[in-house]
């Protein structure tokens, strides 16, 4: 029971920092990541943040996840499945979002924030930011419901 809960401990400590971060960032982008004064600044920050907290504490929840799943005797639930397809397609999502916040970067640092190279750079790695998100609501549903299919 202890090593349990000192798992789930983890788990949960990794998932609001990691995450809770990702989504803080999110909001900081939209609104100050196109700043003509600041902009640079705030994209730097975040792509520092991301590749430091956001996507070492993504991995580590996988590693928190399957140490909860091993205790329990849960890998084979569908549930925990179908949560570690997500993780999958959530970490790809975020490698996608940091090489495009690099991209960004460095048109925003040429001065092309008004291009629409930098446009669609912005809009895609907003939406790349939406999918992680709807991943981890989906798979925040899965851990808290652990529904029976």
């Amino acid at each position: 029971m202890q090593e349990y809960l000192v798992a789930k401990f983890l788990h949960i400590l990794i998932a609001i920092v990691a995450l809770g971060s990702s989504a803080g960032l999110g909001v900081v982008l939209e609104l100050f990541g196109d700043h003509p004064d600041h902009g640079g600044f705030v994209l730097r920050a975040i792509h520092k943040v991301e590749t430091r907290f956001v996507i070492p504490g993504y991995v580590l929840m996988l590693a928190t996840g399957l140490w909860l799943s091993k205790i329990t005797g849960l890998l084979s639930a569908r549930w925990v499945q179908i949560a570690l397809v997500l993780w999958s397609i959530g970490l790809v999502t975020l490698i996608a979002s940091a090489l495009l916040l690099r991209k960004q970067i460095g048109l925003f640092d040429a001065l092309m924030v008004n291009s629409d190279a930098y446009q669609q750079i912005s809009l895609l790695g907003r939406v790349l930011g939406a999918g992680v998100g709807v991943v981890v609501i989906i798979t925040l549903y899965l851990m808290v419901f652990k529904p029976v299919w």
